[in-house]
């Protein structure tokens, strides 16, 4: 079922929390086609808006893809976190850039700086979808996907480039149908089903055998080829560190955009204000303690 009745659209940006701006922009900038789209620093009302008071001040960058897509990674600087593992901690764990030839990317990929993680691989023997995973210089873990197969069936973007826009979020916490009943509740997003299967870079950072299996949740927007994906971590994981007062490391926010805030039944941080040209905005902490922004069209 595509969400189309959904009150949230699509996916607007993913914000990461990065103790190196500067890295972040020329990771991406040389090596998966991402350009500077802006340059600025956090303002009072926008680190109100997080939750993070710490924040104001810093630098931070906004990327964009060679396509044109208005679809974004942020940097926001932070200071390095000790004990922060990637994969192992609750909320947004991954974000998912729809490519449209994932073995030419990996090519591409050969000697630049983002570790990889998982080689280009099929989901399953007959699947259409091949995907590869790479850790970053914030340490998210960007995984890029291309499909060979029909894109309208499976809900997937057509890319307009080789490395074209985010297009699943993946979030992590301890109760995944929990999640699963939260954002569906809140947003009447569709369902596209639960699955069940071994996911080899989980399984890697989290000292689990190989044939782990990991149950999770896929969750679609309004617009086609935006979804959420929900995983469940076992009972060990927990809470991700953060210095106090400032956005986590790794993926700290996605930002949504919806079709109205008036009617959305969350608790925000802070009251929606115009933070951004053209929208209003305004974040709730989740179910695991993400930090989720929504934004509407004023």
């Amino acid at each position: 079922m595509i969400g189309s009745e959904s009150s949230l659209k699509r996916i607007k940006m993913a914000t990461l929390g990065a103790s190196d701006v500067a890295k972040v922009e020329a990771w991406y900038g040389q090596w998966l086609e991402y350009g500077v789209v802006e340059r600025g620093v956090v303002s009072a009302d926008m680190a109100r808006s997080w939750g993070a008071p710490a924040s104001e001040g810093r630098p931070f960058a906004l990327i964009g893809p060679a396509s044109g897509e208005d679809v974004y990674l942020r940097a926001v600087e932070i200071d390095p976190v000790s004990g922060f593992k990637t994969l192992t901690t609750w909320g947004w764990a991954a974000v998912e850039i729809t490519v449209s030839d994932v073995d030419v990317v990996m090519e591409k990929l050969k000697g630049s700086p983002f570790k990889v993680l998982g080689r280009p691989r099929e989901l399953t023997s007959s699947s259409p979808i091949r995907a590869m995973q790479v850790l970053g210089p914030a340490d998210e873990v960007v995984y890029l996907t291309g499909n060979i197969g029909d894109r309208v069936a499976s809900n997937h973007p057509d890319p307009k480039t080789l490395i074209d826009r985010i297009f699943i979020m993946v979030l992590a916490g301890p109760d995944r149908p929990a999640l699963k009943k939260f954002y569906m509740d809140t947003f009447n997003l569709g369902d596209q089903g639960d699955l069940a299967f071994p996911v080899g870079v989980l399984s890697d950072a989290q000292g689990l055998p190989a044939d782990h299996v990991y149950d999770l949740s896929v969750l679609v927007g309004s617009e086609r080829g935006n979804k959420l994906e929900l995983d469940q971590y076992e009972p060990q994981f927990g809470e991700r560190p953060v210095t106090p007062g400032q956005l986590p490391p790794g993926i700290a926010i996605t930002t949504f955009e919806v079709e109205s805030l008036d009617s959305l039944d969350v608790d925000f941080i802070s009251p929606p204000a115009p933070l951004y040209e053209g929208y209003i905005a305004a974040t709730f902490l989740g179910p695991a303690g993400e930090r989720t922004e929504l934004v509407a069209k004023r």
